[in-house]
């Protein structure tokens, strides 16, 4: 009997040290917090949507980019929270859709993953829904800012002999390309804002 009762409480101590571990600060942004375990999901994450990883990249190297992947998370989402942005459920839809599809995951990768590491089962469709709300304050911020020259690309379609069907295609990619710049930058600056603490 005290054989079974140690036991026990053994199990019930590794656990708790293990919870302890994997639930240990590394990072904190601003009043938010990312963990131990935040931090093995994301490396694990990466290495599922990039096999190839695991044998070309080294395991710090890994590591840091899982780490500023969190923050630069962490940041879209206290931003994107502050100026309560939304998504619209069916673009939502429709990025996840193709992000499976580009990625060749199928469902069954997907739950693995997400019971492996006990997560949200809505792990993924909240990544992709950040990233829109995210572009969607940028458009937000930076609207009026988002201008292309249409004399210069009408010159380009008649120079390049470009069939007039793909110029609002050569706009919008044009559009995009201004819109990326203003992500990126963006973020850095926001990031400004938040104390950022590696522990």
């Amino acid at each position: 009997m005290k054989k079974i009762i140690f036991l026990i409480f053994l199990t019930l101590s590794i656990e708790g040290l293990s919870k302890e571990i994997t639930n240990k600060t590394k990072i904190q942004v601003g009043n938010e917090i990312i963990t131990e375990h935040d931090i093995l999901i994301e490396k694990n994450w990466l290495l599922l949507i990039n096999p190839e990883n695991k044998n070309n990249i080294s395991a710090n190297i890994i590591e840091e980019v899982s780490k500023n992947n969190l923050i630069d998370r962490m940041i879209k989402k206290l931003e994107t929270d502050n100026f309560k942005i939304n998504a619209d459920k069916s673009e939502v839809d429709y990025e996840l859709f193709n992000f499976l599809k580009i990625q060749n995951l199928s469902e069954d990768k997907i739950n693995n993953f997400i019971k492996s590491f006990k997560i949200n089962e809505n792990y993924l469709r909240e990544l992709v829904e950040l990233e829109i709300k995210w572009r969607n304050l940028i458009r937000r911020i930076y609207s009026g800012r988002i201008n292309v020259n249409i004399t210069e690309i009408d010159q380009q379609i008649q120079k390049n002999d470009i069939p007039l069907t793909q110029r609002e295609n050569i706009i919008a990619a044009e559009k995009n390309k201004i819109l990326n710049s203003f992500l990126s930058n963006h973020l850095e600056i926001s990031k400004k804002k938040y104390l950022i603490k590696v522990l």
